[in-house]
């Protein structure tokens, strides 16, 4: 049998809390913030104003860890005489959200010529980081195909024009004679939660072939559902108003569009760059969803593999979301793989 040996703690503002009834974490992916909820009771924090005030959570899986597992800041609370109920976002709140006041970008100030990660680099040291270090930038590594900010114009919020442009930025290594979508890659922004600070960092998807974990029934599924989706496989863009289209396969399982947006300077250039997000889209044909008793420190975009009785979901896959959850009584994980959240908005029935 399963046993919980977790020791959770939670510290708000430095300070230990306790009687924590319960805490939840959640990592979505696509580029959305961290959150923690979590209720607890302490009359001293009742009586306190915690809007804004930082919160750290370990989960202490047999010992004390080094890093959290989550680290950000309260953007919602409610307090009783018995109850303490909070709500926090991951650093990334700094860059984003309705407390975040839009730049401009004319030709007159503006980040041309600096990549996506020095335009990050420059707004988190000169308009985050003033007084102290809210988000470290030592994690901000230059990717190995830059994105350039060169001709931005227009009032922004700075991570959405980062996530935007991530959007549409994938990294294709297919043979030109022979279109091979596991080598197609995307890009995501991560969080890094270390000792005593948090960075984000950009990372790129890596190919399938090297598992980092290995999941069984046996060892580490609790549980385990999934679902079929069939993929998009029909991209189209407008391109000086006309449209472009382009199909892969025969649509064994029905015809299914996705909008894509046109990058190029010909109707040949938008099809070719069309190519690879459709290709990609090829991927996420199921929904599997795992309960877990290991790899609570599972980072988005690592590698599984599962075994199973089921022919038709063995195999490896991307974790794409995560949750945890913690209450008295036990603690539970759930992954996520191949689950990447749709938009109604990008995709056409």
């Amino acid at each position: 049998m399963y046993q919980n040996i977790h020791n959770p703690k939670l510290y708000i503002d430095g300070r230990p809390v306790e009687m924590v009834d319960s805490a939840n974490f959640t990592d979505n992916g696509s580029n959305q913030l961290q959150t923690l909820s979590a209720t607890f009771s302490d009359t001293h924090l009742s009586k306190m104003s915690l809007m804004n005030k930082k919160v750290e959570f370990y989960l202490n899986k047999g010992s004390f860890d080094g890093a959290p597992l989550f680290r950000g800041y309260i953007r919602e609370h409610n307090s009783t005489d018995a109850k303490v109920t909070i709500s926090a976002q991951d650093v990334r709140i700094f860059l984003t959200g309705d407390g975040v006041v839009p730049i401009v970008i004319d030709d007159k100030d503006n980040y041309d010529g600096y990549t996506a990660v020095q335009f990050l680099h420059d707004y988190i040291t000169n308009k985050i980081n003033t007084n102290e270090t809210i988000i470290n930038t030592n994690t901000l590594k230059e990717m190995d195909k830059p994105i350039f900010m060169t001709g931005v114009r227009g009032t922004t919020i700075p991570y959405e024009a980062i996530a935007s442009k991530l959007k549409e930025k994938i990294d294709d290594e297919s043979d030109t004679d022979r279109l091979d979508f596991e080598k197609i890659y995307e890009y995501f922004i991560d969080i890094i939660h270390m000792d005593d600070t948090s960075g984000i960092t950009i990372r790129k998807s890596t190919i399938l072939d090297n598992p980092q974990y290995t999941f069984s029934f046996h060892d580490g599924i609790i549980s385990i559902s999934y679902k079929n989706r069939p993929p998009a496989n029909k991209g189209i863009s407008n391109f000086g108003g006309s449209q472009v289209v382009f199909e892969y396969g025969n649509s064994p399982q029905g015809l299914k569009g996705m909008k894509v947006e046109a990058e190029g300077n010909s109707r040949g250039e938008v099809r070719e760059n069309m190519i690879g997000k459709v290709l990609l889209a090829q991927r996420y044909d199921k929904e599997i969803t795992l309960e877990v008793t290991k790899g609570y420190d599972i980072g988005l975009g690592n590698i599984i593999h599962i075994t199973t009785d089921d022919k038709d979901i063995n195999g490896n896959y991307r974790v794409t979301s995560k949750s945890i959850s913690v209450s008295k009584s036990k603690t539970t994980c759930r992954l996520s793989c191949n689950n990447k959240p749709l938009k109604l908005s990008d995709y056409l029935n």
